[in-house]
């Protein structure tokens, strides 16, 4: 059944007056995917199944839960999974149970571009439609763009216009909050307390976006690397931004506080460690403007 999102956020099975003419004329079309394979959509899908957790997010954001028959297994997990409470009231297929997924009928998948394409080639034999879509992105636009694909396979354009409207203008919150003449903070992220994120990173992007150096990259590092406590001090950077598990964020600080690579640092002297839960650490989706914004807040305090 068809549904529609109100002003308010909640959602009706009547079309809207604005919608009801617009939404029978955009069907059928035809989106091609991230290997640029074609998919014919009759008609907006409305059992729709989703195989990585990107998808999960923006699918949940974008149409009714009552089109949504298949999650991922992580979208359970509320250790990273910002949908985990509303899956756990739903009556959902988990994508890796080829047998329940199939009972479900998904007239729509959604998977990575990076899924097996052993498992593709199964799901379209099977007769289901198959879309792959970037799930992992290096910058906000990107993002953006995943969710107007989302909105374009679903008939939701304007549903996800509007969480992109939103995304954006968190983002340029979290910018505005960096005074004008204020310096360029060298930040280090430290991921699992052995790893860092450079260039080509999606944190990389929000360093960026808020002005600062993101140490990893100023020293050659690529989207992902190992680094030693040695190499944290002769970088000596102004602040660490490292990831936990939720509730245990402020014993993970002290941790990295009395490493020695660490102490001796300005964010060792000065005590400038960030800790955040893993879900907002490492998130791909539009839920990325809650990092942004603890990182800006973070990095420049007296700004409201």
């Amino acid at each position: 059944m068809a549904a529609w999102r109100v002003a308010d956020g909640t959602w009706t099975d009547r079309p809207l007056a604005e919608d009801s003419a617009e939404s029978p004329a955009g069907f059928p079309r035809t989106v091609h995917d991230y290997a640029g394979d074609p998919l014919r959509l009759a008609r907006p899908p409305s059992r729709i199944a989703s195989q990585a957790l990107v998808t999960d997010h923006f699918l949940f954001a974008v149409v009714s839960p009552s089109r949504i028959a298949a999650v991922s297994s992580i979208a359970h997990d509320a250790r990273y999974s910002y949908v985990a409470a509303e899956v756990a009231g739903m009556d959902v297929a988990v994508v890796e149970d080829g047998e329940a997924l199939l009972r479900r009928r998904p007239d729509l998948l959604l998977v990575s571009h990076t899924a097996r394409a052993d498992m593709v080639a199964v799901a379209r034999d099977a007769g289901i439609p198959t879309f792959r879509l970037r799930a992992a992105f290096d910058d906000f636009a990107q993002i953006a763009a995943g969710l107007e694909t989302i909105g374009r396979l679903t008939g939701e354009e304007r549903a996800a216009g509007r969480v992109i409207a939103e995304f954006h203008e968190r983002a340029a919150a979290a910018v505005a909050r960096r005074p004008a003449a204020a310096p360029s903070p060298r930040v280090l992220v430290y991921v699992a307390m052995s790893g860092t994120f450079g260039a080509g990173s999606l944190f990389d992007h929000i360093l960026t976006e808020l002005g600062a150096v993101n140490v990893a990259a100023e020293q050659g590092i690529g989207p992902n690397g190992t680094i030693s406590g040695e190499q944290i001090a002769g970088w000596n950077p102004d602040w660490i931004i490292a990831d936990a598990p939720a509730g245990e964020e402020d014993a993970v600080r002290r941790r990295i506080l009395e490493q020695p690579g660490v102490a001796v640092t300005t964010a060792g002297r000065t005590g400038q460690v960030l800790v955040l839960d893993h879900r907002r650490f490492i998130t791909m989706s539009h839920h990325a403007a809650r990092l942004i914004e603890a990182v800006a807040a973070a990095l420049y305090p007296d700004t409201p």
